[in-house]
């Protein structure tokens, strides 16, 4: 099949470039012929397997006129798969649209009262513009989809909610578990997060001032628009560093040796980091909100906060390095829980979905 897939913007960082990198190359190599659309392409720091695949760059280029880039008519593909917003628009005026939904605009819904209240004056001109010119066309869009697969029951449940469809289907973001391993449990937790307001970083970093014991220390790895207001205080603290962002193998390192790891996000979509630290058998310190409660089973698994603050986070920091024995333990139990989102389960069922929605439609049209 001829397959076009369609992301504002490649070269960022996050879970969702990676998602997108694994599964094009996926469809590829099971013979798909597979094209990316893209209003801008930054090579020198996407992820891993961008340069296999057929990227193009789709005009206006300027992120201000995305919402018009995705209006067009894309000819000649069998299936039209579509990502962040506002790429979804393609639904609109081309047929056969499967979202692999990551979420409802979060500031069109469940965050506008909270990134509004966070922006600048004007941030807010600019998100109220936002909500008057283009919600209803999100909507629209939604209502257009072939298929929705939000990428967990999360999300799932704010589909839902906020577009009134159902999503029966999910698409779960998974890992290759086989380039993980367990190394040691060294005397370090490490938090790895895009370093923006809603992933609390600060909130982590801040715990640090309550933890005990005097061995452990915290690795920040990530970036972000926070990134020197994050910075500024691991600088402040003995018993934080900052790392920064860092190649993926070098991040896999990071991860065989820590002790555990933490990740505190607002009402997360779902979240890689806890299946990737589960894939080094390692235990991950979370909150009891969003995608976390499905990757986590409290006190086997990991650990969930319910309404975090420094000092609790900085009590389980504190449990956790007195008692590696339980941090191992846990950790070996994260990874076969966590083993049902390794890639090499997930993807087959997603090329068959693919592959059956052309199909459906060809019987329909």
């Amino acid at each position: 099949m001829n397959i076009a897939i369609f992301e504002p913007s490649i070269g960022g960082i996050g879970g969702a470039q990676k998602v997108i990198a694994r599964y094009s190359n996926y469809l590829q190599s099971k013979g798909h012929k597979v094209e990316l659309f893209t209003q801008r392409y930054a090579p020198e720091t996407a992820y891993e397997g961008f340069e296999k695949l057929k990227i193009n760059i789709v005009k206006p280029t300027v992120k201000i006129f995305s919402p018009f880039t995705f209006f067009k008519k894309f000819k000649g593909f069998d299936i039209h798969i579509t990502n962040g917003f506002p790429s979804n628009f393609i639904s609109i005026r081309n047929k056969y649209t499967i979202w692999i939904c990551y979420s409802p605009t979060r500031y069109f819904y469940d965050l506008k009262k909270i990134t509004f209240e966070q922006a600048s004056i004007c941030g807010k001109i600019l998100l109220s513009l936002k909500n008057l010119l283009f919600k209803k066309i999100d909507l629209s869009s939604a209502k257009k989809m072939d298929i929705i697969l939000p990428i967990s029951e999360n999300v799932q449940k704010r589909v839902k909610k906020y577009y009134k469809k159902d999503a029966p289907n999910i698409f779960y973001p998974g890992v290759d578990f086989n380039e993980y391993k367990r190394g040691e449990y060294d005397d370090y937790l490490l938090c790895v997060s895009r370093l923006e307001g809603p992933k609390r970083v600060d909130m982590i970093v801040k715990s640090m001032n309550f933890v005990k014991n005097k061995k452990i220390k915290l690795y920040i790895v990530g970036d972000g628009s926070e990134r020197e207001k994050i910075k500024k205080l691991c600088e402040k603290k003995d018993n934080v560093k900052f790392i920064g962002k860092v190649e993926e193998e070098k991040l896999r390192g990071l991860y065989s040796n820590c002790l555990a790891v933490i990740y505190c996000p607002i009402d997360e979509d779902w979240g890689l980091v806890p299946i990737e630290a589960a894939a080094s058998e390692k235990l991950t310190l979370g909150v009891n909100e969003g995608g976390l409660k499905e990757t986590i089973i409290d006190g086997q698994t990991g650990f969930l906060l319910n309404k975090p603050s420094p000092q609790k986070i900085a009590k389980k920091i504190d449990c956790v390095a007195n008692n590696k024995k339980i941090a191992k333990k846990m950790g070996i139990e994260a990874k076969k829980y966590a083993k049902k989102y390794d890639w090499k389960f997930i993807l087959p069922k997603f090329e068959k979905l693919v592959i059956n929605t052309k199909n459906q439609n060809n019987k329909l049209s």
